[in-house]
């Protein structure tokens, strides 16, 4: 998508009478939904388009947006007193975008046979599981961009997530995933995860104490979500002080966190932010230590950063945030090799609850499915236990990079592969629900 005749023209017609800047935002959409649980199956089609205008200078701003077409004159126009300075465009590196943003979303039988194939997989999987409820998502949209400081730049974007609720037994886990199409999920692969979910959630070994844990990508994902608030903005190095040590580590060297709004991984790969500006890769985190926090384009005036100014919708101002925060895979390591390392431990496969953490002690604890591990394989399944401990500790311990990125959606998108993290003091496991027998 490209700006339109009339985004032009508004904006020029805009900065001949207002001082200072003009940008304007146009985006349409659509998306469809379907859903299937206790009440029955229903679609929902969606169609929408709206735009957004800014200007001003250092000393006022306005800005004001709506829904539907553009219009030709805004009169009379906001002002607050807000400072606004609109960026200077840049050179954007090559993109490359994903193929499937050229294909159609999915058809309504497209997606009842999904969720059929899903169900029927459950159930020749784990005998007794069944596909309680469902909704399945998927969305395109376009956004364009034109400013008076010259800066002309197109986006495309297409995502698709589900969202599961499997039960037996009265025991009822939910599965969630985001995909950059539809078509792109295997029914075979969720119900084995489903399954492993299930199996996990309803054992009783006994909890390994002093443990080594192997933490599975989705899991993964999640712990670097929960760590987003700590690496954006400028006191990033003081929230992250107590962590250092006398060498200025705040991790082991495995640690390495990257953000990257273009990084083709990502389902919400774009070659600009919601500003206009090129994305790209910022280190934050390089070899345990802190390189430089996430910072958007006005906290760093005269550094060339890479974009992360999003727009949550044309109604929101740009904000800064994490795009893709991910940590990179190690190509040359599988998952199964960090299992098969562990001698005692646990494997833990997926969050049962939200990563806290407490911000004046440092200390965080998720929930957490999996497996006790001796030499290397399955032992027993947990149950629900905590993963629990120093975030120190955590950063301290991380001993092994497997290869199998995953992305879960947030404030943005967050990855990880599989991880190993070692026995250490301040980093620990313990019993926290048991299913039902």
């Amino acid at each position: 998508m490209t700006p339109s005749p009339r985004a032009r023209a508004l904006a020029e017609a805009l900065r001949r009478r207002l001082p200072g800047e003009v940008e304007v935002f146009e985006k349409r959409g659509r998306s469809r939904r379907y859903e299937r649980g206790a009440t029955g199956e229903s679609v929902e089609l969606a169609e929408e388009r709206g735009w957004a205008v800014r200007a001003g200078d250092l000393a006022r701003s306005g800005f004001v947006a709506g829904s539907g077409e553009l219009p030709e004159r805004l009169d009379p126009f906001p002002a607050t007193p807000h400072p606004l300075a609109l960026p200077a465009p840049r050179a954007a590196a090559p993109f490359q975008p994903a193929r499937e943003l050229d294909e159609p979303l999915a058809s309504e039988s497209e997606a009842w046979a999904l969720l059929d194939g899903i169900e029927r997989e459950i159930a020749r999987e784990r005998p007794g599981a069944r596909l309680a409820a469902a909704r399945l998502e998927e969305g395109s949209s376009e956004s364009a961009l034109v400013s008076t400081r010259g800066i002309e730049a197109g986006v495309r974007m297409r995502a698709a997530t589900l969202r599961l609720e499997v039960e037996q037994d009265g025991d009822l886990c939910l599965l969630e995933r985001i995909e950059r199409s539809l078509r792109g999920v295997k029914p075979l692969a969720v119900a084995r995860r489903a399954v492993d979910r299930l199996h996990a959630r309803r054992g009783g070994a006994a909890v390994p104490d002093a443990a080594e844990v192997v933490v599975a990508a989705p899991l993964a994902a999640r712990l670097v979500e929960s760590l987003a608030p700590l690496l954006a903005g400028a006191g990033a190095a003081e929230r992250l002080a107590p962590l250092a040590d006398a060498e200025g580590r705040i991790g082991a060297r495995p640690w390495r966190l990257v953000d990257d709004g273009r990084h083709p991984a990502g389902v919400l790969a774009v070659p600009f932010d919601g500003e206009g500006v090129p994305t790209g890769e910022s280190v934050l985190v390089e070899e345990g230590r802190l390189v430089r926090p996430l910072l958007a384009r006005w906290e760093a005036p005269g550094v060339e950063l890479p974009g992360c100014a999003r727009r949550a919708s044309w109604r929101d101002l740009p904000r800064r945030a994490p795009t893709q925060l991910f940590l990179p895979p190690e190509p040359a390591v599988a998952a199964s090799d960090l299992v098969e390392s562990v001698r005692a431990g646990a494997y833990l496969i997926e969050a049962e609850g939200g990563v806290t953490w407490e911000p004046a002690t440092l200390r965080f604890r998720v929930p957490a499915s999996g497996y006790r591990l001796e030499r290397g394989r399955a032992a027993g399944a947990l149950g629900v236990v905590e993963l629990h401990g120093e975030l120190g500790a955590l950063f301290a311990g991380l001993a092994g990079v497997a290869r199998d990125l995953s992305f879960v959606a947030g404030d943005g998108l967050f990855g990880a592969p599989t991880l190993l993290f070692a026995r250490r003091d301040g980093l620990g496991l313990r019993a926290r629900a048991r299913a039902r027998e």
